[in-house]
């Protein structure tokens, strides 16, 4: 399902500063947007009426008027008064907004290359690298070839010696790190297949990308910017689910749980 906000999203990359400004503002204060008219949105963008008239047009509005409609639609009120009605709220803000970034179509290609990829290799620099190091747990404990690789040396290097038959996950909120773009690329040049988790279009990662899952926007997240987002483990989540459907993968998967957690305790002697 497209939407005014995905949109902005996947288009942020790729716009002029005046223009980032517009679409932070309407991310980060939706419901204050809303009410304003294109002056006093131009006043608090420090941009123009002829700017935002134009970014609307690029966001498939064809006006201000329209714009303000598709995201007063897409708004959903909330109180943050009580710090519980806020992360109640917040998080279900991510969901919903995470399943219309991502069409079923897409998870269920994910989840195939990863099926028939001979080995898994889950690149993270950062605070990406949590999610990569997550994300291998899973794979490996189905039973899958998988490993993750939070160093950029060794990113290098797995991609110089990976063939067509194997598969990247890479994760990387601004798709422009530039030393996962250097490995990326050169695993390209084998053949090997890119799934990317971002939260930005038009990126260099998103163009080496055979499929591309979104995470929320940094903007959207507010001070939950910071470290590995809930957007990222749900993708994580639901793709674990997709796999584990496979009774061979879950049987697997229970095994290896098992054993993990017989050999965590002290035995008594």
């Amino acid at each position: 399902m497209s939407t005014l906000l995905k949109e902005i999203q996947m288009k942020y990359s790729s716009m002029s500063e005046k223009d980032k400004r517009i679409a932070n503002f309407l991310i980060s204060h939706p419901e204050e947007a809303t009410k304003c008219n294109i002056k006093e949105l131009a006043k608090k963008t420090k941009t123009s009426t002829s700017t935002i008239t134009r970014f609307s047009k690029k966001v498939s509005c064809k006006n201000f008027v329209e714009l303000k409609v598709k995201l007063a639609q897409e708004l959903q009120y909330e109180s943050q008064d009580d710090i519980h009605v806020f992360l109640r709220n917040h998080y279900k803000n991510m969901f919903d907004n995470i399943q219309n970034l991502n069409g079923n179509e897409q998870i269920n290609k994910v989840t195939q290359l990863i099926v028939e990829a001979k080995n898994i290799y889950v690149y993270g620099l950062g605070s990406s690298g949590l999610a990569a190091q997550e994300f291998n747990y899973r794979l490996s404990r189905m039973g899958l070839s998988s490993q993750s690789i939070t160093d950029s040396h060794l990113m290098l290097i797995r991609s110089a010696l990976c063939t067509e038959k194997d598969l990247i996950l890479a994760f990387s909120r601004s798709g422009q790190t530039k030393d996962l773009i250097t490995s990326i690329e050169k695993a390209k040049k084998k053949g090997v297949k890119v799934v990317s988790f971002t939260a930005y279009g038009e990126t260099p990662l998103t163009k080496a990308s055979d499929v591309t899952l979104w995470t929320m926007h940094p903007v959207k997240n507010g001070y939950f910017s910071t470290g590995i987002d809930l957007s990222t483990f749900y993708l994580i989540d639901l793709i674990s689910l997709k796999l584990l459907a496979d009774p061979a993968r879950k049987s697997t998967y229970e095994e290896t749980i098992s054993v993990i957690s017989s050999e965590s305790h002290i035995k008594k002697g």
